[in-house]
């Protein structure tokens, strides 16, 4: 791990600053995950974007993403895949969750090796319910525990990853992936209302659906529209588009020429 001072970008070593961070404190902060591809950042734009509405959400100071550019290029160079992550904290504040005076904002940077990229998914609906207001459900914040218990949950179920519903019962999306189904031909995903991040992976496949003359429509529905689906399928930036393969037992088909479309656009 990285961390952006007045020197640049140096190893983060110190333990013990890391833990006074409101960041480990208090998942006071925001990230963002995307790949890296030849020293640069696939879909940089769209992730600056993401992470600047994560920032102003938050209160936080957007950082210099051209200097995360530079530092992804000059860090993480070579012509091998990799994950990038930028985090931005509050930085040291004290005990308690009084708003910082004059908070001393931090930014980290890491990389991780791209991991296996599953071919199919199963899903297990979860007990945990989204607010459509819940700042950790629409942006990347540092508090994941509702994500982390919803894919517990589904895991000691048999399942890769949970379904989530909105606390009126809308379908929502994965732990960590937005959703998509085809239904009579026509393709839906849970609108931003239902509690979801509008992911960058997700921009790009409505922006090719459109392209396709195949436009998504933006629902709240329950899970009953999941039922009548004929495809259903995940997208983050880690694992691009991958098929659902079963939802609480129920099987679902994984090959069409759909999936085969947005895989060789190489979204």
């Amino acid at each position: 791990m990285f961390r952006r001072d007045k020197d640049g970008w140096t190893a983060a070593g110190a333990v013990a600053h890391l833990l006074e961070d409101r960041g480990f404190q208090l998942g006071d902060g925001v990230f963002e995950t995307f790949r890296i591809q030849n020293g640069s950042i696939r879909h940089s734009c769209l992730h600056r974007k993401s992470l600047d509405a994560a920032c102003a959400a938050l209160q936080l100071t957007r950082p210099d993403w051209a200097d995360i550019e530079g530092a992804v290029a000059g860090l993480a160079a070579g012509p091998d895949a990799a994950i990038g992550k930028v985090q931005v904290t509050r930085g040291p504040g004290g005990r308690g969750l009084a708003p910082v005076t004059a908070p001393q904002e931090a930014l980290y940077l890491q990389f991780s090796p791209v991991p296996d990229i599953p071919q199919t998914l199963r899903l297990s609906t979860s007990g945990i319910r989204r607010s459509a207001s819940s700042l950790s459900a629409r942006f990347k914040t540092l508090s994941y525990a509702d994500n982390l218990a919803a894919r517990r949950e589904a895991v000691s179920r048999g399942a890769d990853m949970a379904l989530l519903l909105t606390e009126s019962g809308f379908v929502s999306g994965g732990d960590s992936a937005n959703l998509f189904w085809r239904s009579g031909g026509r393709v839906q995903t849970p609108s931003l209302a239902c509690g979801i991040r509008n992911g960058v992976m997700r921009q790009r496949v409505l922006s090719w659906l459109e392209d396709q003359a195949l436009p998504a429509v933006e629902v709240e529905a329950d899970p009953g529209a999941l039922e009548k689906a004929d495809l259903v399928w995940v997208t983050n930036a880690v694992m691009g588009v991958v098929a659902v393969s079963e939802i609480d037992g129920r099987a679902l088909a994984v090959a069409d020429p759909l999936f085969d479309g947005m895989r060789a656009a190489a979204l």
